[in-house]
């Protein structure tokens, strides 16, 4: 038997990656309020660099509640203050659902 544990389902991971005009954000597992502090630090170093565009690849995300939602919104908002676009790339049918019960189509258009 081995000692090392599963990682636990409800887990995000956050990587990023560099594109030609920016960073791409990936998103992976369910983003709820225990993800939301390592994403946000994803979004901050990406603001900073001050690229042209942050494009957040989120369809590997499973879950996504209102805390998950929040962050998302305010990764939009940070890219759009520091001049950059935003986007949402091949959003999940998970993200998907939450952001059209709560009626923000806006956040998965491109801008």
């Amino acid at each position: 038997m081995s000692d090392v544990e599963p990682l636990p389902k409800d887990v995000l991971y956050v990587e990023t990656r560099q594109d030609g005009a920016g960073p791409v954000i990936i998103v992976v597992g369910e983003s709820d309020v225990t993800g939301v502090e390592v994403f946000w630090a994803h979004v901050t170093e990406a603001v900073e660099a001050r690229p042209v565009s942050i494009t957040v690849e989120a369809r590997g995300l499973t879950f996504v509640d209102s805390s998950g939602l929040m962050a998302l919104a305010r990764a939009r908002d940070a890219a759009t203050d520091a001049g950059a676009t935003f986007r949402v790339s091949e959003p999940s049918p998970a993200l998907r659902r939450v952001v059209e019960l709560c009626g923000l189509e806006e956040l998965l258009s491109v801008e």
